[in-house]
């Protein structure tokens, strides 16, 4: 890499963005509170250079790069996450250099902001309001009306999503809240979940995939994504139309985004949208089917010729399966060489080490780990999904034993092939 090409600044990255940011043609100079945690220590492994920064802390990350305003080349700085492309879009604002608006991440940061200005331009309106006590909890949520769904306004990832089906559901909640909670709270969009993945350049929406949404099945699946969505051509163009007229009406003008939308009986109804690629697993399906989100990013900010590729190529089709173990002491998990080995799996992880407990799947815990595949068609990739799940053999010692010495063969229920494990039923809210 030549000290004359551009300069991606990269809030702590992840490896993979970092590769991607040198694949455009970038320089890369990664920013990060702790340069010794595992995940930053990987990416700065493959990054040019890296700097120790609060990021978070605009005066301090101006302190740290102020100077390339006056850099010979360009520069541009980019967070792939609610919090780092936040921050990202103030820091390239108030250096001016290339990148989205600060104004325009802000809005699609803040669930209510976004509905209220969607609702007005997108003429797919969602009933809402805000709720900034929990005293009004319950007041709040009847004028919206049952079923409804409170969470926080600035909240991703599906964290603290409330299902509130009458108002017992709404006055527990209002009980467990702290007094001035900055919620909003909308009513319930019944049906089928997708996932659209966006670039914007110089205001110019293109959609470059649609996911669909899988949710949790039986046994150790806990549900995943399809790529691409199998929708027809009409209601399509009309997922794309609300995409488009959501980046627009929040001021969206450059970079990656993610939008989630439910088709209900009405259309398809906006749940949320980010300034931001999606989970790191669609961007992951992304990359399988011929599309980089990030080296897409950097390239289009700094003035890089663009990546090969381009929205989802045709002829491939992707999954991911996420793995839902049971509670207990995880010992061992059978078979992941031999689901590796399987033709069109391209990824295999346990993100619980063997040893140690197994974690409740939550908002923040969607699974224990996941399967990756990339098949030539549909029904392809769902077998091969299913082959590669039922290869897996977890063995977990059950609560009651653990501690006891006893493996998971104590309860055959609970061992061999993923599938048998008793499910664990989701959330109830689609953008949980």
């Amino acid at each position: 890499m030549t000290p004359q090409a551009p300069l991606a600044v990269l809030l702590s990255p992840r490896r993979t963005v970092v590769e991607a940011a040198r694949r455009a043609g970038a320089r890369t100079l990664v920013l990060a509170p702790d340069l010794s945690s595992p995940a930053v220590r990987e990416a700065v492994a493959v990054a040019d250079s890296a700097l120790t920064v609060e990021w978070r802390d605009h005066p301090r990350l101006m302190m740290a790069i102020g100077h390339l305003a006056h850099l010979p080349v360009t520069a541009s700085v980019f967070g792939f996450t609610e919090t780092s492309a936040l921050a990202a879009a103030r820091a390239n604002e108030a250096l001016r250099l290339p990148g989205n608006s600060h104004a325009a991440v802000a809005y699609l940061t803040d669930k209510a902001a976004l509905r209220a200005r969607a609702d007005q331009l997108t003429g797919a309106p969602v009933r809402f309001e805000r709720c900034d006590r929990a005293a009004h909890v319950v007041s709040t949520a009847e004028r919206v009306g049952f079923p409804c769904v409170a969470k926080p306004r600035t909240g991703s990832g599906g964290q603290d999503v409330h299902l509130l089906r009458d108002v017992a559901d709404a006055a527990f909640l209002a009980a467990e809240l702290t007094p001035e909670p900055a919620l909003i709270v909308e009513e319930f969009l019944d049906g089928p979940e997708y996932g659209v993945q966006a670039h914007s350049e110089a205001g110019v929406h293109t959609v470059l995939a649609v996911t669909r949404k899988h949710p949790p099945g039986t046994g150790a699946d806990a549900g995943g994504h399809d790529l691409p969505a199998a929708l027809g051509p009409e209601l399509l163009a009309r997922i794309h139309g609300l995409v488009q007229g959501t980046l627009a009406a929040a001021g969206q003008r450059s970079g990656p985004s993610h939008t989630e939308v439910v088709v209900t009986p009405g259309g398809p109804r906006l749940i949320e949208s980010h300034a931001h690629p999606g989970d790191e697993r669609v961007a992951e399906l992304l990359a399988a089917t011929g599309t980089d989100v990030h080296a897409l990013a950097v390239a289009s900010a700094l003035g890089l010729p663009r990546p090969a590729g381009g929205p989802a190529a045709a002829g491939r089709w992707a999954g991911v399966r996420y793995l839902r173990l049971p509670p207990g002491l995880l010992t061992a998990v059978d078979g992941v060489e031999e689901a590796r080995a399987l033709p069109g799996v391209t990824g295999v992880e346990i993100s619980v080490p063997v040893g140690s407990h197994v974690p409740e799947t939550t908002s923040r815990v969607a699974g224990h780990g996941r399967v990756t595949v990339v098949a030539e068609g549909p029904h392809e990739r769902d077998a091969l999904l299913r082959k590669a799940l039922d290869t897996l053999c977890p063995i977990v010692v059950p609560e009651p034993l653990c501690g006891t010495g006893a493996l998971a063969a104590a309860d055959p229920g609970r061992r061999g092939p993923a599938g048998p494990v008793r499910p664990v039923k989701e959330e109830e809210h689609s953008a949980a």
